[in-house]
């Protein structure tokens, strides 16, 4: 199968915290914005939400690494809008990194250092040779992520080019040397938090569950994870299957299975678009499941818009603050509020946005720490000893120093209504419920990340 076919669910990544969106302008191959100044920008105090100043003025000197030099800091980011079959797809991780760029800027940048955008468009299939094209010129990789990111890690370690991903789809990628993700999404651990609250809210449900999710790799490797964390719940499976990856003309006979086979919960992966479709089938036939249980790449007005009254029990499961209580969160306002100012037609609203935020805000942190010597080693170790980060309240705590699967949730549930905080999760850290349990350590094999030895490198080569 073509890889074209497949964009149906390329969108879907691997943990519950990652969400993909789509926009529909697209962007130029080699996009590089420079410093840009905004005449109608007000001044900015260079802190974020609950975050300390982490971009400021400053008399920089020198050229300490590539990609930097006495006024500018070169760094890529990499996404796939340029693909012909799915313009715009996750044009959001360009808008965030050009919107985050002005912002810094605007408060004096990196000590002084103003961060010029790279704009790498992998346009789906082109994901080594901007690699390549990103260790000749920039710094580092920032707030970024592609569907194949496994085509394209071996050459990043080859140049010993640290990345903060906006997102990480494959596990060669997930588990890579050099990455570090503000939404951990390990190869090891999963986030059962949801799972548990779904466990104890439909007893009778968990007892008749079946999984479906799209036909492609990577898609297979996520149902399996949740199906195993299912099962260590005490989950009883009565239903597995995979539709084509490009979706069907008719969800008909898919719904039909599902009620035959007595389905009364679902876990499924793939699109809000083929669910919504699924839903209004099932609903055709007159049968309604207890719940469906998907990830965060559903928040999305998507589901509603095509599914309409036949989206009901949809469970989201999330790890950031929603849109929904921007007015009463600093940092998600925050966030809104700087794209209305530097990119007010940009794709503000989508959780790949917020995850893509929290990286930028990563690295502003870390090189910040690093005053004048800006150099890769010392941003990534920078980075990499944070314990507990939130992107400045953005979302639930993480731990970047063990990269284990976040302890806390939230579920959105969405209906035809659109979506709303599950009132019965017993937050305990501000929105979120966290428990050190709800983190399940994986058994099976389902892949390993890339390292620095299996390119012929290794940590004394990264400076």
């Amino acid at each position: 199968m073509k890889r074209f076919q497949w964009m149906a669910l390329v969108c879907v990544v691997a943990v519950a915290a990652v969400a993909c969106g789509r926009s529909g302008s697209g962007a130029s191959p080699n996009n590089t914005t420079p410093p840009s100044s905004n005449t109608a920008a007000s001044p900015t105090s260079g802190s974020f939400g609950t975050s300390d100043v982490v971009c400021k003025k400053g008399k920089p000197s020198g050229s300490p690494a590539q990609g930097v030099n006495a006024s500018e800091i070169h760094i890529g980011t990499m996404a796939d809008p340029g693909f012909a079959g799915r313009p715009g797809l996750d044009q959001e991780l360009f808008d965030t990194a050009k919107v985050f760029a002005d912002w810094c800027n605007a408060a004096g940048g990196i000590n002084g250092r103003k961060i010029v955008n790279d704009l790498l468009d992998s346009a789906l299939t082109n994901v080594k040779a901007k690699m390549d094209q990103a260790c000749i010129t920039d710094f580092m990789l920032v707030g970024g992520g592609t569907v194949f990111d496994q085509d394209g890690v071996k050459d990043r370690l080859s140049c010993t080019m640290p990345e903060i991903a906006g997102y990480a789809v494959s596990a060669e990628a997930r588990g890579a040397d050099l990455l570090i993700q503000p939404i951990p999404n390990d190869v090891k651990t999963l986030p059962i938090g949801d799972y548990q609250y779904l466990t104890k809210k439909f007893p009778n449900a968990i007892k008749a569950y079946g999984v479906l999710t799209g036909d492609l790799s990577t898609t297979k490797i996520v149902a399996q994870q949740g199906d195993e964390a299912a099962k260590s719940l005490g989950w009883n499976k009565v239903y597995d299957d995979a539709y084509p990856a490009a979706g069907v003309s008719d969800w008909t006979p898919v719904a039909q299975k599902i009620k035959d086979n007595g389905v009364k919960a679902l876990l499924w992966t793939g699109e809000p678009e083929n669910l919504a479709k699924l839903l209004q089938s099932l609903s055709d036939i007159g049968y309604q499941l207890d719940f469906i249980r998907t990830d965060a790449n559903h928040y999305d007005q998507k589901l509603i818009d095509t599914g309409g009254a036949a989206v009901k029990n949809v469970y989201v499961r999330g790890a950031f603050s929603p849109f929904e209580l921007a007015s009463s969160n600093q940092a998600t306002k925050q966030y809104l509020d700087a794209f209305k100012q530097y990119l007010p037609g940009g794709k503000s609203h989508a959780y790949l946005g917020l995850q893509a935020w929290s990286a930028w805000l990563l690295f502003a942190q870390s090189a910040n720490e690093c005053g004048d010597n800006l150099t890769r080693k010392c941003v990534y170790d920078n980075a990499k000893k944070v314990t507990a980060w939130t992107g400045g309240g953005l979302h639930a705590e993480t731990n970047l120093k063990t990269g284990a699967a976040p302890e806390c949730f939230v579920d959105l549930i969405a209906s035809a209504s659109g979506f709303k905080l599950a009132d019965d999760i017993k937050p305990n850290k501000g929105i979120y419920h966290c428990d050190p349990k709800s983190v399940y350590t994986l058994t099976g094999n389902y892949g390993k990340g890339v390292t620095l030895a299996d390119v012929g490198k290794s940590i004394s080569d990264f400076k």
